[in-house]
C-alpha cells in the first residue's frame, strides 16, 4: 500500500451544521435510522418524513451513519441532497487529500464500528459518542492509493450485493424445482404412466 499518514476523522471530516426545511423532503431524500440497513446495505425509501421544522441537511458524497445502537452498521453515502433525522450522523469531508468514497469505505469496516460501540453511551439503546467519533484515526496514503482500494472494495461490493440478490432467487427457483419433483415422485399415479 506505500506509506501512509494517520489523520483524525476530525481533521479530514465535520458533521453537517446546515439545515433544510421539511418541504424539500420527501421519502426518497430524507433519511432517519429507520430507512438506513443494517450492516452497511446503503437506505431504502423512507415510510416516514417530517411534516414540520427543519432538517440536518446532506448533500452528494457525504456519509450517514446512524448513532443509535452503532453495532447495527448503519451506513450510506449520500447520492443526492436531502434531510436527516437527528439520530443520523452527517460527516462531510473538508480534506482534498481524502477521497469520499474512500473514507466511507473505511468507516463502513467493522473496525470503526467495533471502535464506535466502544465509546458508545447508554446500554439498552446505545448511542455513539459523536466526539470519540470525530477522533477515530484514518489512513490516508496518497489519492492514487485511495482510487485504487476504492475500486478494488467497490467491485467485491457489487460482487457482493449481486450473489445476496441473486442467491435468494435461485434458493426459491430450487425450491420450486424441489416441490414439483417430489410432487411428481410421491404420486404414484403419474409415475405409473410415465413408466
Amino acid at each position: 500500500m506505500g506509506g501512509y499518514e494517520l489523520k483524525t476523522l476530525r481533521s479530514i471530516a465535520d458533521y453537517s451544521s446546515d439545515r433544510i426545511k421539511f418541504d424539500s423532503l420527501n421519502e426518497l431524500n430524507y433519511v432517519g435510522v429507520e430507512n438506513l440497513l443494517q450492516n452497511k446495505a446503503g437506505k431504502v425509501s423512507s415510510k416516514y418524513v417530517p411534516a414540520s421544522g427543519n432538517c440536518t441537511k446532506f448533500e452528494s458524497g457525504d456519509i450517514l451513519i446512524g448513532n443509535i445502537r452503532p453495532y447495527l452498521k448503519k451506513i450510506w453515502q449520500a447520492d443526492c441532497t436531502g434531510g436527516a433525522s437527528g439520530d443520523v450522523l452527517v460527516l462531510r469531508l473538508n480534506d482534498e487529500s481524502v477521497n469520499s468514497r474512500y473514507l466511507y469505505q473505511i468507516l463502513a469496516d467493522d473496525k470503526f464500528f467495533d471502535y464506535n460501540m466502544k465509546n458508545a453511551k447508554g446500554a439498552k439503546m446505545p448511542r455513539g459518542n459523536k466526539n470519540a467519533i470525530l477522533e477515530y484515526k484514518i489512513p490516508v496514503p496518497p489519492l492514487p492509493t485511495q482510487r485504487k482500494i476504492v475500486e478494488v472494495l467497490d467491485k467485491f461490493d457489487t460482487l457482493v450485493n449481486s450473489i445476496a440478490e441473486g442467491l435468494p432467487c435461485e434458493i426459491k427457483l430450487r425450491q420450486k424445482q424441489y416441490e414439483y419433483y417430489r410432487e411428481r415422485l410421491l404420486s404414484f399415479t403419474e409415475i405409473k404412466k410415465e413408466i
